[in-house]
């Protein structure tokens, strides 16, 4: 369920996947307007899919505060993910090996989604497309969303991208961009095979959830949050952002 509702200001790749949950690029784009439309939704959470070196570079407008948590998807020298990383040839590639080398860290953001206090919780990365679209799938999964509704949810991060990556082009060199331009597309059939990978390797993804911590009552629990979500009052959500909110984002190598 992608909706149409106006991103915060400064914000490319902004929207409500479901009723609980909101996808973003880095917050770091934010825009005086745009925190105060970001603080107008009132989330409960904000999770930072970014590594820490990504966020030492591009530091978080929320840095420190208690609505704040920095939970990195990728793991950290990690030989067998970042050989699969490095031998991917498609955005698929990359999310498939993030399913079958991180699970761990997979299950601890949601977790942290479930954990979090009442109200909607917005999850980001860099460009908001694969780490983050990754979560949203396995969130849009569970809610019961068709698969066709969540490639439609992943596939509209294109659009809401071209001027990123028009940007990024502009910074490298034509032998960099050679190396970025197979992984700008953001296909619908990207998260559908990662979804089928999912099925065919784990058994689908209450299964995968299973044998990785996730007791099936959490599972549950947090289905039910993502479809059901209780705003707090309008103080206990994202506030005024910390010193270093406006040092402008780093251009990352590539969003995964």
């Amino acid at each position: 369920m992608t909706t149409s509702e106006q991103p915060p200001g400064g914000l490319l790749n902004f929207r409500r996947s479901l009723p609980g949950l909101s996808r973003s690029d880095t917050l770091s784009r934010l825009t005086p307007d745009g925190r105060r439309d970001l603080h107008a939704l009132n989330f409960s959470r904000v999770i930072d899919l970014r590594g820490r070196t990504e966020r030492a570079a591009d530091p978080p407008p929320y840095l420190g505060h208690a609505a704040y948590l920095n939970l990195p998807l990728l793991p950290w020298r990690h030989r067998a993910f970042n050989e699969a990383s490095a031998g991917a040839r498609t955005n698929a590639d990359h999310m498939t090996a993030m399913l079958d080398h991180a699970p761990n860290q997979i299950v601890t953001v949601l977790g942290a989604i479930l954990d979090a206090p009442p109200g909607p919780v917005l999850i980001h990365c860099h460009a908001g497309k694969d780490r983050t679209g990754l979560i949203a799938a396995l969130c849009s999964e569970l809610a019961g969303q068709t698969r066709d509704q969540t490639a439609a949810d992943y596939a509209a991060s294109g659009p809401a991208l071209t001027s990123f990556y028009r940007d990024q082009q502009a910074r490298r060199t034509p032998e960099q961009w050679a190396r970025l331009a197979p992984f700008v597309p953001t296909r619908a059939d990207d998260i559908r095979h990662t979804l089928n990978h999912l099925d065919d390797t784990w058994g689908g993804l209450r299964a995968y959830l299973s044998a990785h911590g996730l007791l099936r009552t959490e599972t549950e629990a947090l289905r039910n949050r993502l479809l059901d979500v209780k705003n707090p009052a309008s103080s206990g959500g994202v506030g005024a952002p910390t010193a270093g909110a406006d040092q402008p984002p780093h251009p990352a190598a590539r969003d995964i």
